[in-house]
């Protein structure tokens, strides 16, 4: 959830004082170089609380009771919301799914939640995200102390408790837990949750757009100061590649970007150039705090791009109005409950959905998505482009 009708702030990490989070091994190449990607998997089975191979030099610290406990705390957490939750997604989504979709899957205001792209369209190849969190530094715990990976599991631990237990991230939350120099960085999150489902990790670097909608190899010079404020055209993010097993490479870009309409204009125009050359896409919008509603040049821009470059959409009440799918352009199928919005979106109630998922809901959902995350609360709607 990223409120991005505010202007971008400095995120300060709750861990900033550890000076020495600062991590070393970065290069304009990326993380994974002359056998490193091995590390970086090491790092997110670290994250994740699982199994390190016994010649790792991360291994010691895995005998130690901390880490013992950690683990537990982990798989409990997961295992008690998020991974019935999923396989309740699956499962039902073998009955509605596209029977093709584009290879690259959108995911507005997404922050760093790709499990739930990798859930919905698992045989994509790349999956593009953004939020207004910088992406932070691509952490290595090998070069740490116990003391040093200790703090940085905490502030990771801390970070998740919202998405283990609702299926969405609050803004606050966010912006008061998450920092860039530590494990609870956007970086460190999406590396967790792809170790959770099972991924391994092979490289992460940092990228950027540039003033020509390119992707480029990101700088050393990209600290905190330059990702808070980054230069005109120009969009500063990181990309992670992973697999399932012996399956095809995959891609997770993410950017640090406001798309509000003036934002857009005025610093990171070169975004919807990137959107348009990289589409079609399969998209996905959950809980994105009902930005897309607003008429009044706020959110303009990125609502007619995922129109424009969208041939298969998934989303809940919170992304784009109802009122935008003409019957001429798109096929709609409704699922689950819609009643009204939660407390804090009152005035994003639409009587036109309401009216026509009364009549057309396919059932109440079986799993949770969106704010109305309890049983049988949560609303999806499907949209295929007609050709």
């Amino acid at each position: 959830m990223n409120l991005n009708d505010k202007k971008p702030v400095i995120i300060t990490s709750i861990f900033f004082l550890v000076i020495s989070f600062l991590y070393c091994a970065q290069n304009d190449k990326g993380y994974a170089k002359s056998g490193e990607s091995s590390r970086l998997n090491e790092t997110a089975l670290l994250f994740a609380g699982k199994d390190i191979p016994k010649e790792s030099t991360l291994y010691p610290f895995t005998e130690a009771d901390f880490y013992k406990s950690y683990r537990r705390q982990m798989e409990s957490g997961w295992n008690q919301m998020q991974k019935p939750n999923m396989a309740k997604i699956t499962k039902w989504w073998q009955q509605y799914k596209p029977s093709r979709y584009s290879d690259h899957v959108f995911y507005p205001f997404s922050g760093p939640d790709i499990m739930n792209a990798i859930t919905f369209f698992p045989d994509a190849e790349i999956y593009i995200l953004f939020g207004l969190e910088p992406p932070g530094i691509i952490p290595d715990p090998h070069s740490m102390t116990a003391g040093q990976i200790i703090q940085g599991l905490n502030g990771l631990r801390g970070s998740l408790g919202d998405i283990l237990h609702m299926n969405f991230f609050k803004t606050e939350g966010m912006a008061a837990e998450m920092g860039s120099r530590s494990f609870n960085s956007i970086t460190g999150v999406i590396i967790f949750f792809l170790a959770m489902n099972g991924y391994t990790l092979v490289d992460a670097q940092p990228i950027a757009i540039d003033a020509q909608s390119n992707v480029v190899p990101g700088k050393a010079s990209d600290d905190i100061i330059k990702w808070q404020n980054p230069p005109k055209s120009r969009v500063p993010g990181v990309e992670i590649t992973f697999r399932k097993d012996s399956g095809k490479i995959k891609k997770v870009r993410y950017y640090m970007l406001n798309v509000i309409d003036y934002a857009l204009d005025t610093h990171s125009p070169n975004f919807i150039p990137y959107i348009k050359k990289e589409g079609p896409y399969a998209t996905i919008i959950k809980s994105a705090s009902y930005l897309m509603h607003n008429d009044n040049d706020k959110f303009t821009k990125i609502r007619a791009a995922i129109l424009a470059q969208t041939n298969y959409l998934v989303q809940d009440d919170s992304g784009i109005p109802l009122r935008y799918f003409t019957p001429d352009r798109w096929k709609l199928t409704f699922h689950g409950y819609y009643d009204r919005p939660i407390g804090l979106f009152a005035n994003r109630m639409q009587q036109d959905l309401k009216k026509v998922m009364d009549a057309k809901s396919t059932g109440k959902l079986p799993f949770s998505y969106g704010y109305d995350y309890k049983p049988g609360q949560s609303n999806l709607i499907t949209a295929e482009k007609i050709k």
